[in-house]
């Protein structure tokens, strides 16, 4: 496989929904799930002919083509750093001795940034993974990607009108969201590639009708990697990283896993999260919920990589197919 990287510079805020908390829009998440990603680019190819559609499908069912859920990036000093989510795995600090209380305080503090922190460089994910795994302090140093910001909304289609809140990150300067695409021919990329800069000018996420969500390429478009090669200490990490085995396999997409991989989930570290979201039906003229589904949440780790499937959807009122991307993608995680 091939694999290309995009940086997406966000022009308006976003909200993408947080279904582990309710799903509703005062919750939202930093990052883009590689199903919601997807999805909307099934819209995006809806917009051109049915035959995209199915084209796009073929190809990710295929394993011809296969995308990363979209995480953060930030600029410094003109270096791209690019950050994967944080395992799943935890160790207590091991102490020999007892220490004095100044010492004993700082250790907490490292223990509660370990802890609180959501994202690692992906150069630096070794040395994470090291420190796990020898019970070890990891100095944090997670920049500030984006704030939050609460916006009040009017509900003007009830009886009394009614004010509601809407949750939304504003990415600095700086910084926006990268995700993977692996591929196997480059016209299959190009396909891809078209839907990616359609959809900046629709723009992605919650309430992308009202102009939220919308992105323009940081950089250059996107950098192929074929080789474990770059100019970025990150990138050159990121693609060993899809290209090795590893001690773990840690998911960088949301899996839906088949039942014959219960067995080798069990005995990994994962986490589950509920997706779910609202489609067009057009027999209402009117959004309605999608189906809740479980899947295993990015940052869960395997001694072996999980099969995941495209779940398909017919929902009531919508004409067409729905489409969940549960195929995740995977990166080798070591350790000294």
């Amino acid at each position: 496989m091939k694999y290309a990287i995009y940086t997406l510079k966000f022009l308006t805020p976003v909200h993408f929904g947080n279904s582990a908390n309710g799903g509703s829009l005062e919750k939202t998440s930093l990052i883009c799930g590689a199903d919601t990603y997807f999805s909307a680019l099934c819209w995006e190819a809806s917009l051109f002919s049915d035959e995209l559609v199915e084209q796009l499908v073929e190809k990710f069912n295929s394993g011809k083509l296969s995308i990363s859920s979209l995480f953060p990036f930030c600029i410094r000093n003109t270096d791209f750093e690019f950050y994967l989510p944080k395992p799943f795995l935890q160790a207590e600090i091991a102490r020999e001795q007892i220490q004095p209380f100044s010492v004993m305080k700082e250790d907490m503090i490292k223990l509660k940034q370990m802890k609180k922190t959501s994202f690692i460089r992906a150069s630096k994910m070794k040395d994470f993974m090291t420190a796990v795994n020898h019970k070890q302090f990891f100095d944090i140093n997670e920049p500030l990607f984006a704030y939050k910001e609460t916006n009040t909304k009017v509900n003007t289609r009830l009886t009394e009108s009614m004010p509601y809140f809407i949750n939304t990150y504003h990415f600095v300067d700086n910084a926006g969201l990268y995700f993977v695409v692996a591929f196997e021919d480059e016209e299959d990329l190009s396909m891809l590639d078209k839907l990616i800069k359609s959809l900046g000018y629709s723009g992605i996420g919650g309430k992308h009708s009202s102009g939220y969500g919308k992105y323009e390429f940081a950089g250059d478009e996107f950098t192929i990697y074929d080789e474990e090669d770059g100019i970025y200490e990150d990138a050159i990490a990121l693609i060993r990283a899809l290209k090795v085995k590893g001690r773990f396999q840690l998911n960088i997409a949301p899996v839906a896993p088949l039942a014959k991989d219960v067995t080798d989930i069990k005995f990994g570290f994962y986490k589950l999260t509920k997706r779910s979201g609202f489609v067009y039906a057009d027999k209402y003229d009117n959004y309605v919920k999608k189906n809740n589904i479980y899947m295993i949440a990015e940052g869960s780790c395997f001694l072996k990589q999980i099969q995941g499937n495209m779940i398909e959807e017919q929902i009531e009122g919508v004409s067409h197919k729905i489409y969940r991307n549960g195929l995740g993608m995977f990166v080798g995680l070591n350790y000294e």
